[in-house]
């Protein structure tokens, strides 16, 4: 698929990307919506690229010499953040649109060596996964970076400690103004090196998916202990997948606790293919189950592991799912069930699948997800907060969400609930609103750009009446 590029050093990707989505003919995405009682839903959608993809594909891009193409990429706040970054930090990109609206970005990566700028600042919004792995590849900058949020009350206050201690340990400069190791933090690499390392998986996976793109980079490699176990697994088998895509070699020494990454390896520019997200069809999947009616959704990958838990518990619950390929047909008519699920196989969709279980005739457990409460938002506390003002029964406990059915009433609706920033319970209380006795207004509603910046308009498509108040 030979493209012809100009290649543009942008100083605010941030507007190249805006650029984007007004050609996408994605409207301003509002503040605040009202989602009205909506049944059936019908139609056929294209969910957004992968998010997790292509942030990796970008970061290998990156770190390769020459060129390298990415069809179809995530077109979300995440993947602005990342641009960005990578631009400040040497890179030169280019986007071009195709005929149906989908875009090719071409990156011209630095080699694996950081051009920085003396006292650089690199601003993450909102994006934890983008902080992590960038924390990670920064720790070889000769020249000290600062990362920020503008969102103290939500990035802000998440943890990194512990992929912090594993770079200092390494032999990065590192300093955070808290315990916690919370933004703004302030890395440099000067006397990096590789060797043995011994890290907790508990908290999250990206730790470890930072640490395998920071280790071709060192002369001597890494060799990773993964203690603690290691929480939302399947992210890290991505990883070392887009890795080994990359021309990086990996050595599993023992799935999930042991890995070897020999040193003074060399990305490899490629071309990448990014499939569809699977959490955020869940969405669309969690819409279905409560509205009822029948969708198709396209381009998702067979074989994703995220993406097979996530049909599964869809289907357990009650949506009738069908693959031809990678095309996905869900059909839901009948009473829903509740289900008793391990979430960590399905962190990020966790919220839609509990504003689903809300609507089943048998109580829900969500379980083995503690680390829900570091998130964007709470995702445990906030979420039970907000779907209980709205009259659903759910209770928060340390490591899980239980749901009780609502009763024959159903689920009344009629209030505001806030979204705490957060584009995963933006999409709950979205699909709650479906099946409500009366109207659900969603506030902060405009997060849902973080990553599916269509999710309004193609629930609208699919018959789902959402009024954009403001």
């Amino acid at each position: 698929m030979p493209v012809a590029f100009h290649y543009t050093h942008f100083k605010n990707l941030s507007e190249v990307l805006v650029l984007d989505r007004l050609e996408n003919k994605v409207e301003a995405l509002p503040r605040v919506v009202r989602i009205h009682p909506s049944r059936p839903l019908s139609g056929t959608i294209l969910p957004p690229s992968s998010k997790y993809h292509t942030l990796r594909y970008i970061l290998a891009a990156f770190l390769a010499p020459g060129v390298s193409t990415i069809y179809h990429p995530a077109i979300s706040d995440d993947t602005n953040v990342l641009l960005q970054a990578c631009a400040q930090l040497g890179a030169n990109v280019k986007i071009k649109h195709q005929a149906d609206g989908r875009q090719i970005l071409s990156i011209r990566g630095t080699g694996g060596i950081l051009r920085t700028p003396p006292n650089a600042t690199i601003d993450v919004g909102n994006a934890g996964a983008v902080l992590r792995l960038l924390l990670g590849i920064c720790a070889v900058s000769p020249e000290a970076i600062t990362f920020t949020t503008p969102y103290p009350e939500s990035l802000g206050r998440r943890p990194n400690a512990d992929l912090l201690q594993a770079l200092a340990q390494l032999g990065a400069t590192v300093e955070s103004q808290t315990s916690e190791g919370t933004l703004p933090i302030k890395i440099r690499g000067r006397q990096i090196h590789g060797g043995k390392i011994r890290i907790s998986g508990k908290k999250s996976s990206q730790y470890i998916s930072a640490l395998l793109f920071l280790a071709p980079l060192l002369k001597e490699g890494l060799d990773i202990e993964i203690v603690d176990g290691l929480t939302s697994a399947s992210f890290l088998d991505l990883t070392i997948e887009i890795l080994e895509e990359a021309g990086i070699s990996v050595i599993t020494g023992e799935r999930y606790r042991h890995y070897v990454v020999p040193g003074m390896q060399q990305y490899q520019s490629g071309e990448y293919v990014v499939p569809g997200d699977y959490p955020s069809a869940a969405a669309l999947l969690g819409a279905v189950a409560i509205a009822k009616g029948e969708i198709i959704l396209t381009n998702l990958q067979q074989g994703d592991t995220n993406g097979e838990a996530i049909l599964k518990v869809f289907s357990e619950i009650g949506v009738r799912i069908t693959r031809t390929e990678n095309t996905i047909t869900a059909q839901s008519y009948e009473p829903l069930q509740g289900i008793v699920v391990d979430g960590n196989q399905t962190i990020d969709s966790v919220p839609v699948i509990a504003a689903a279980a809300c609507y089943a005739k048998s109580p829900s457990r969500i379980h083995n997800v503690a680390n829900l409460h570091l998130k964007e938002s709470d995702r445990i506390n906030d979420l039970a907060i907000e779907l209980n003002r709205a009259g659903c029964h759910v209770i928060p406990t340390t490591d899980s969400i239980e749901i009780n059915p609502a009763g024959s009433n159903g689920i009344e609706g009629g209030v505001d609930l806030d979204a705490h920033a957060d584009h995963r319970l933006i999409e709950a209380f979205v699909t709650v609103g479906l099946g409500s006795n009366r109207p659900i207004t969603v506030t902060n509603a405009f997060h849902i750009a973080k990553s599916y910046p269509r999710f309004f308009d193609d629930l609208i498509d699919l018959g789902a009446k959402i009024e954009r108040v403001f």
